[in-house]
């Protein structure tokens, strides 16, 4: 099974709905990976809006 990335929180998953926001609309076509472990101190993931620690595409076509 392909990975996927959300188009709306950028989340990569492997299941057909993304466990972070639950929405159905996800892409294969993502560039970019990020990796968060520790979002509450990160500039990266407050700039992408990132609350959650876990895997986020940088850009999702």
């Amino acid at each position: 099974m392909n990975k996927k990335a959300c188009t709306n929180c950028h989340f990569i998953t492997k299941e057909n709905v993304c466990p972070k926001c639950r929405s159905t609309s996800l892409s294969e076509d993502f560039s970019g990976i990020v990796i968060m472990f520790d979002p509450e101190n990160s500039a990266i993931a407050k700039a992408m809006s990132i609350k959650e620690k876990g895997r986020y595409a940088l850009k999702v076509r």
